[in-house]
């Protein structure tokens, strides 16, 4: 595992933080816990010495054993104390004394076994045995009891903690650009487009002129800061952008280019088209990365309108191709009804004719006209004629079906080609309308009309031949009284043929 540097320069200072403390204390320079303690209970022993005396003087033993007991009972580092007469009889013991102390084995007193001489005049009377715990515990306990110990462990951790985070934020102000020769740094300026170079962990490391004249800023303004978080958007949409090409190099370790980037300015947003590629090692390891923007703005203007052009024009085309198709329409249809004009009734009906009679499929035809008409127009006038007429056309629309050619063949006469229908259906169908022109409401003046069915079973010549039979089977119903149908095939004219 590989450390950074600022790590391994953090470990050099606890180190040499910790070596100043060792040598300050082999100087005598820290207090030592341990001479403390001694000197405590050198002093304790001390004052002992001086109560006993007079209480010796007095022959007070009884005081002497109470002072003993006490001396155990309230202090946690006496374990056990004694009062022994010069020829060695022991007179008063507080706590396990005969189990605790080793008699013999200290001739001297130490820092757990201390004798106390007691005198009486110029006679040695006894000796007062005081047995303490050790100065120091035994194994692990003794040295985290060790002060100088725990505040090497404070020094390491607190120091290591401190010092990276000064580290750290130092190194973001020192000026990386110091250490790259200026023939390089010269080379990067007369560049034209922006170049950044970045450490590993996205800090900018060095600029060079044309970024810095591009973002309005001064180099040494923009050594260390992390350049992502310098308020770059998605171009045309705005928000923050869904790629930064030098992080993705950076985790991918491989180049990323041709991204879109835009800067926000007071002038106005500024447009790049950004590169990043990594920077490694000669072990492979990432070092950070290199990012160049290249200025398109005026680029991605002229793009914009050209945009907007493209879009006008669009609308344009579609507006042309709407008023060519309502003009078709209007060719194509009549005014007053909006049926097939007589021309795009033909166009169509020639096709499905040739169909019809090519595949074998069946084919009729139904003309219409209206009842009385000239009666209705003297009458009332060519206002409710024209009324008539358009009444006459919704019915036909309305009862037949989409898919049917209706077609106002003249004056107060339709024509109508049903495809896919045979000549029964087809009178049917001639009925039906019939029936609704004779039931029709909301009219100035009566309404009915007479209808001329023919088919393709018929054997027509041509479709002006298959129209030319339905029209004079509509001949036969005006003849027979109008406001009825009939089939080509039920005249006398097709028995004669």
């Amino acid at each position: 595992m590989r450390i950074s540097p600022v790590v391994r320069i953090t470990l050099s200072l606890v180190l040499l933080t910790i070596c100043i403390l060792l040598t300050g204390d082999m100087l005598g320079l820290t207090p030592g816990r341990d001479q403390a303690v001694l000197d405590a209970r050198k002093k304790f022993c001390e004052t002992l010495a001086v109560q006993f005396a007079l209480s010796a003087e007095k022959s007070d033993v009884k005081t002497i054993r109470t002072t003993l007991d006490v001396i155990v009972d309230r202090n946690a580092d006496v374990l056990s104390a004694a009062l022994r007469t010069a020829d060695g009889r022991l007179l008063a013991e507080a706590g396990e004394h005969q189990a605790l102390w080793e008699e013999g084995a200290q001739e001297r007193s130490t820092p757990t076994h201390a004798k106390v001489p007691i005198f009486r005049g110029d006679d040695r009377w006894g000796t007062v045995e005081v047995r303490f715990t050790p100065v120091a515990a035994a194994g692990l306990e003794g040295l985290w009891q060790s002060p100088l110990l725990r505040l090497l462990g404070f020094t390491a951790l607190a120091g290591f903690a401190t010092f990276l985070l000064f580290m750290r934020r130092t190194l973001r102000h020192l000026d990386p650009s110091a250490v790259i020769p200026g023939r390089v740094k010269a080379a990067l300026d007369v560049l034209a487009e922006g170049v950044v170079l970045l450490d590993e962990n996205e800090r900018i490391v060095l600029a060079n002129d044309t970024i810095c004249d591009k973002l309005g800023q001064k180099p040494e303004a923009l050594i260390g800061r992390m350049l992502s978080e310098m308020g770059w958007q998605e171009p045309h949409y705005g928000g923050e952008p869904r790629v930064y090409p030098w992080l993705r190099a950076m985790s991918h370790g491989e180049a990323v280019t041709g991204t879109a980037l835009a800067l926000p300015t007071p002038e106005g947003a500024i447009t790049f088209m950004v590169n990043g590629a990594p920077i490694l090692d000669g072990e492979g390891h990432l070092r950070g990365a290199i990012a160049t923007f290249d200025d398109v703005t005026e680029l991605e203007v002229t793009n914009q309108q050209l945009r907007v052009t493209v879009t006008d024009l669009k609308e344009s085309r579609d507006e042309v191709a709407k008023q060519a198709d309502q003009l078709q329409f209007l060719a194509s249809r009549d005014p007053l009804t909006g049926l097939l004009n007589r021309r795009s009734f033909f166009d169509s009906a020639v096709k499905a004719f040739e169909t019809a009679s090519q595949e074998g499929k069946d084919l009729s035809c139904i003309m219409a006209d209206i009842d009385f008409f000239k009666k209705i127009n003297d009458t009332y006038g060519h206002s409710v004629g024209d009324e008539t007429i358009q009444m006459f056309s919704r019915v036909i629309q309305s009862t037949l079906r989409d898919t049917d050619l209706i077609c106002r063949y003249g004056g107060e006469e339709f024509v109508v080609l049903l495809n896919g229908i045979d000549i029964q259906t087809a009178a049917e169908a001639a009925e039906r309308v019939r029936h609704a022109v004779e039931h029709c409401e909301g009219l100035t003046a009566p309404m009915t009309g007479s209808f001329g069915v023919a088919s393709l079973a018929l054997e027509p010549s041509d479709l002006a031949d298959l129209i030319e039979q339905a029209d004079r089977a509509l001949y036969a119903s005006k003849e027979n009284g109008r406001n009825r149908v009939t089939r080509f095939d039920e005249t006398p004219e097709y028995g004669d043929l």
